[in-house]
C-alpha cells in the first residue's frame, strides 16, 4: 500500500486516478478469479477395499443395486470404468500405495502385504505394507506442495511414521494393538457410596482372565469394574436395569473412565504410553438377580491423528473409532455372527460419518476416506465354488443364505455413497474406486511346508514364503546355500514349484511362477524387497506363510469349525487361528488379469463427463485426480488421465 501511496502523491491528474482505479479492479478481479481457480479443484476420494467390478456389474444388472442408487447414477450422469486393472500382487497394501503414488509396486518397494528385505538379518520380523516406508511421493503430498488442503481418514500408508507420510488433516487407520478378551464377571457385594448413588465392585471370576486390557508387548492396562442400578422407561413402564461403570483406577472419587448400558456398546478411551488407545466393549451376558455378566473387550486399537485440533472435531461429530470386526474369535465360536455383524455395521457407519465430517472442513482440496465394509464380508461369505467345504452345509442352503449377506452389505455401500454425495459441497468431484476384487477359495497350499518336504529347508534358514492371499514372494539365503550353489537351487526350485499339481484337475497349482526378469515385466520387482521367485496360484487356491510340519501342504479351508470338526488338532488350530486373507473363503493378492480379482472406478461431479471408459489401469487414478484438481500429478506417476 506504502507503493501505491507514493505513485498515487506523485501523479495527481485525473487520468492517473483513472488508471489506479482500472488497476486496483483487475487486481481484485484477478484475485478472485485466482481463488475461484483453486476452489474447482475439489476432489473427494472413496476407497471401497476388495470391491470386484464383476459383483458391481452383477449387482446392478440384477437389481440388488436399485436403479436410484449411487452406482446407478454414477452411471447415468458420471464416468466409470469398463474394468479396472489392479497391480499386479493385488492385495490392499500395494495396491492402495500404487494408486496413491501413480508407480508400480516395483518402483515403491511395496511388493506384497507382507515381505523382507535384503538388508535385513534372516530371522528378522517381516515387513508389513502397512507401515513400511515408500520410495515415491503421493498424490497427497503433490497436492500439499501445490496449495492444496489435504484431508485423509483412514488411509493406508498415511500415518505418522515418516513425515512425508502425512498430511494436513488425518485420523491414522489405527494399530491394532492387542487381543480381545472375554471377562466373566460377578457382584463382589462391596458397596461404595458416592455422590449419593450406590456402586458395587465387580470382580473376574475363577474361570476367566484378569480384569485389563492388552495393549500389545506384553503391555497390560487393569480396570476397575462397577455395577450401578438404574432404571429404564419402556412404554411408561418403569423397570429396573444397570449400568457397568470402567475406572481405570481404584478411586471413583476422581470420576470414572466411562460406562455401558445394559445393552448397547461403549468406546473406552485409554492413555498409557503417550499414546491414545480405544477399546470397544459390550455384554454378550448378564443376570442382575444372579449377579452375573460376560463382557467382551475387543483388541486396543492406538488412535493417532493430526493437528490436535482436527482430530478433537472429528471426535466430537463423530465419536471414537469403534473397532474392527473380530475375525479370530467369530471363527472360534467366541462371538456369534449377530455380534461381528454388528462391528462391522459400526465400523461402515463410522468411516462414512468421518467422510461427511470431513467434507464440511474449511478451504478443503482434497478428501480420501476409506471402507473395509465389503472386504470383511466377502473374505467370510464367499462361498460360489462347489469344492468349497462349505458349499453344501445347511443342506444345500448356505451359498444362497451367504450370497444374500453379500448382496445386503452391497446395497448399504451403494446407500452410504448415495448420502455422501447428496451432501457434497457444490463443485465437488467423487472419485469411487477399489484396490482388488475377491477371489473365492477352495484350499490353503502352506508353501513352506512343502517347501520343507521337497527338500528346500525353512527349518535351516535356507528359504521362506512370504504370502499375500494367493500369491507368494519367495526368498533364498544365499549366505547359507552358499552363493556357488545358487543356479542350481533355484532351477531345481523352480521344477518343484511347477511340479505341484492339483489332486483332482491335474493341473499346475501356480499360474505363475516369476523370476527377476518376469517380475520386472510384472512391474513387481525391486531390487531390495523382491523375492528371489514370485508365485501366483491358480483360482482357488490361497497360500499361507506359515511353518507347521505337522499339518499337511494343502488344507481345505473354512471359518466354520464344523467343517473341520473330524480333523487333527494341529489342522484345527491352523483354521482357527487363520487371517482374512489366508484361510479366508475368498483372498486376494492375484494377478491383474484374474476376472474376479478386478476392481473398480466411478467418477461425479464438478468436470467429469457423462462417459462409459473402456478398461483402465490402477495408475491411472491418481493422474486422473490430479488433473480435476488442476494441479500436476505425482512426478514419478506411470498412467495418464482417464479423461
Amino acid at each position: 500500500m506504502r507503493v501505491f501511496a507514493k505513485w498515487f502523491s506523485f501523479h495527481k491528474s485525473m487520468k492517473y486516478v483513472c488508471k489506479v482505479t482500472a488497476l486496483t479492479v483487475f487486481l481484485f478481479s484477478y484475485s478472485a478469479l485466482k481463488s475461484q481457480t483453486q476452489d474447482q479443484g475439489r476432489v473427494v476420494l472413496i476407497s471401497l477395499d476388495g470391491t470386484p467390478d464383476y459383483l458391481i456389474d452383477k449387482f446392478l444388472k440384477n437389481g440388488v443395486l436399485p436403479s436410484n442408487g449411487a452406482f446407478a447414477r454414477i452411471r447415468k450422469t458420471g464416468a466409470y470404468a469398463n474394468t479396472v486393472y489392479p497391480v499386479n500382487v493385488a492385495s490392499t497394501g500395494p495396491s492402495h500405495i500404487s494408486i496413491f503414488t501413480g508407480v508400480n509396486p516395483g518402483t515403491t518397494g511395496i511388493v506384497g502385504n507382507s515381505f523382507k528385505s535384503r538388508k535385513q538379518n534372516w530371522t528378522d520380523p517381516v515387513l508389513t505394507a502397512f507401515r513400511q516406508p515408500f520410495s515415491a511421493e503421493t498424490l497427497f503430498r503433490t497436492a500439499m506442495r501445490q496449495g492444496k488442503k489435504v484431508i485423509t481418514l483412514a488411509g493406508v500408508g498415511i500415518d505418522y511414521s515418516d513425515s512425508s507420510r502425512m498430511t494436513d488433516n488425518m485420523l491414522m487407520y489405527p494399530v491394532i494393538s492387542g487381543t480381545s478378551a472375554l471377562l466373566n464377571l460377578v457382584d463382589s457385594k462391596e458397596k461404595i457410596l458416592w455422590k449419593n448413588s450406590q456402586y458395587s465392585k465387580l470382580i473376574v471370576d475363577s474361570n476367566s482372565t484378569k480384569a485389563s486390557i492388552q495393549l500389545g508387548g506384553g503391555q497390560k492396562k487393569e480396570l476397575w469394574l462397577y455395577l450401578k442400578d438404574t432404571a429404564v422407561n419402556d412404554a411408561n413402564i418403569i423397570k429396573p436395569s444397570f449400568k457397568i461403570i470402567f475406572d481405570t483406577d481404584s478411586l471413583l472419587s476422581n470420576g470414572y473412565l466411562s460406562s455401558l448400558e445394559q445393552t448397547g456398546w461403549t468406546v473406552l478411551p485409554i492413555h498409557e504410553f503417550g499414546k491414545v488407545f480405544t477399546v470397544s466393549t459390550t455384554l454378550f451376558q448378564s443376570s442382575l438377580r444372579e449377579g452375573s455378566f460376560q463382557l467382551y473387550l475387543s483388541p486396543a486399537a492406538e488412535i493417532y491423528g493430526s493437528p490436535q485440533s482436527f482430530l478433537e472435531r472429528i471426535q466430537t461429530t463423530c465419536g471414537l473409532w469403534p473397532g474392527e470386526p473380530d475375525n479370530l474369535k467369530q471363527t472360534s465360536g467366541m462371538i456369534s455372527e449377530e455380534i461381528w455383524f454388528e462391528q462391522v455395521g459400526r465400523l461402515a457407519a463410522y468411516s462414512k460419518n468421518l467422510i461427511l465430517a470431513g467434507m464440511k472442513e474449511k478451504k478443503l482440496g482434497s478428501l480420501f476416506g476409506y471402507f473395509s465394509t465389503l472386504d470383511d464380508i466377502q473374505h467370510r461369505y464367499t462361498l460360489s465354488d462347489k469344492r468349497q467345504i462349505d458349499y453344501s452345509a445347511e443342506n444345500g442352503q448356505r451359498p444362497g443364505r451367504y450370497a444374500k449377506i453379500i448382496q445386503k452389505w452391497f446395497r448399504l455401500i451403494d446407500d452410504y455413497l448415495l448420502e455422501i454425495m447428496n451432501a457434497a459441497p457444490p463443485g465437488t468431484s467423487l472419485i469411487i474406486f477399489s484396490d482388488h476384487g475377491m477371489v473365492p477359495i477352495h484350499s490353503v497350499l502352506v508353501l513352506n511346508n512343502y517347501l520343507e518336504k521337497s527338500g528346500f529347508l525353512f527349518s535351516k534358514n535356507e528359504i521362506q514364503a512370504i504370502s499375500s492371499g494367493n500369491a507368494a514372494h519367495i526368498y533364498i539365503n544365499r549366505e547359507q546355500i552358499g552363493a556357488g550353489k545358487y543356479s542350481m537351487y533355484l532351477s531345481r526350485l523352480k521344477n518343484k514349484l511347477a511340479s505341484l499339481c492339483d489332486d483332482k484337475t491335474g493341473e499346475p497349482v501356480f499360474e505363475l511362477i516369476a523370476d527377476s526378469l518376469t517380475q520386472k515385466k510384472l512391474g513387481l520387482y525391486h531390487a531390495e524387497k523382491s523375492g528371489d521367485l514370485f508365485v501366483s496360484c491358480r483360482k482357488g487356491y490361497a497360500i499361507s506363510g506359515r511353518f507347521l510340519p505337522a499339518i499337511p501342504h494343502i488344507i481345505n479351508n473354512s471359518f466354520d469349525p464344523e467343517m473341520f470338526r473330524n480333523q487333527k488338532n494341529e489342522i484345527k488350530n491352523f483354521l482357527l487361528t487363520g487371517t482374512m486373507n489366508e484361510t479366508g473363503r475368498a483372498v486376494h493378492g492375484c494377478l491383474s488379469t484374474v476376472r474376479e480379482g478386478q476392481s473398480i472406478f466411478y467418477a461425479w461431479g464438478k468436470n467429469v463427463p457423462v462417459k462409459k471408459l473402456k478398461n483402465i489401469y490402477s495408475l491411472q487414478i491418481a493422474p486422473t485426480v490430479a488433473k480435476l484438481l488442476g494441479i500436476n500429478p505425482p512426478a514419478l506417476a506411470q498412467g495418464k488421465p482417464v479423461f
